[in-house]
């Protein structure tokens, strides 16, 4: 008996380093790359680029589920920055932004990105979002419509959908599994799995070379990252339900963009009801595209996003 707590004991802690290495590891490899900045408590991980003095109008772009601002950095951001002043920020909880225990609500991370534009002085944005960027976007949309210039949508989460979502994001938030889950699995188990679940995303487009390192996936696994990815995607689904309705009340021009082939975030029950539902929106169906459409599709949404900033007035 003594033995096999004491071979219990020893898988711990190896698993323990294990773990911590990875996650250290991370850091090292895709360190904070931006300012901070302390919006309502909470600390900001910001990019921002471009021309300050830009006539076009400044561009924020939210990065979806499981990445950080890298990801879409990588895809526009860059891109973008040749003539618009772009601002990315970590979403609260992930990458290097903190956040308080609410820091699931979609309304708390649009409120805590319209005070980061605020305090940089970022006037009437249009709001880029991806995926789950997008949910973000339309609560930030509903909430301060009158602040911003336009709305693109990128292969948006915008319905209640009818499945549920994955078994871990479930157990991330139980007291014990949950713990040993963050600390003991994911770190090492997650990034062997990784790769498969980005081809996934991208099907049937491939991923740009080198992604996973470009783009900081392993911050993901960190615990504290992974915890609150879980806790965002767990308690979307009830708060998409809520805000669905609110859709219609939409005035601003409003631009949305999916891929025909998207398997992750299926266009017929999000951006198709959404182009329907707000006023002066209009939907790009791209062919032969999947979710990770802002890497596959770049040339097109930049142009997309670039009718939607015009010139400031």
């Amino acid at each position: 008996m003594r033995v096999s707590i004491l071979i219990a004991i020893f898988v711990l802690a190896a698993l323990t380093g294990v773990a911590s290495c990875a996650s250290m590891n991370a850091t090292q490899t895709a360190p904070p790359i931006g300012t901070f900045l302390d919006v309502g408590g909470q600390s900001l991980h910001v990019v921002d680029l471009g021309p300050k003095d830009s006539v076009r109008s400044p561009v924020i772009l939210i990065h979806g589920a499981s990445v950080n601002l890298r990801d879409i950095k990588l895809a526009l951001g860059d891109r973008l920055a040749s003539d618009h002043r772009v601002i990315l920020i970590d979403r609260p909880g992930r990458g290097y932004s903190t956040r308080s225990d609410d820091g699931w609500k979609l309304a708390t991370q649009a409120e805590l990105i319209k005070g980061a534009a605020d305090l940089l002085g970022a006037e009437k944005p249009v709001i880029v979002g991806q995926s789950f960027g997008g949910a973000v976007a339309l609560r930030y949309a509903l909430d301060y419509e009158a602040d911003i210039s336009g709305l693109v949508l990128l292969a948006p989460v915008s319905h209640e959908w009818p499945a549920g979502i994955a078994w871990y994001n479930n157990v991330s938030g139980w007291p014990v599994a949950g713990f040993l889950l963050r600390r003991l699995i994911i770190p090492t188990y997650g990034q062997l799995a990784a790769k498969g679940s980005v081809k996934k995303s991208f099907a049937p487009d491939a991923p740009p070379p080198n992604y996973f390192e470009k783009s900081g996936l392993a911050l993901l696994f960190r615990p504290h990252d992974f915890k609150a990815n879980a806790a965002d995607i767990a308690n979307l689904k009830t708060q998409i339900a809520a805000q669905q309705e609110l859709y219609v009340t939409l005035t601003l021009p409003t631009a949305i963009v999916t891929g025909a082939s998207d398997a992750t975030v299926s266009p017929d029950i999000h951006s198709k009801r959404l182009a329907v539902e707000i006023e002066q929106a209009s939907l790009t169906l791209l062919p032969n595209t999947g979710h990770a459409l802002h890497h596959s599709q770049t040339d097109a949404i930049a142009e997309i996003i670039r009718s939607m900033t015009g010139s400031k007035t």
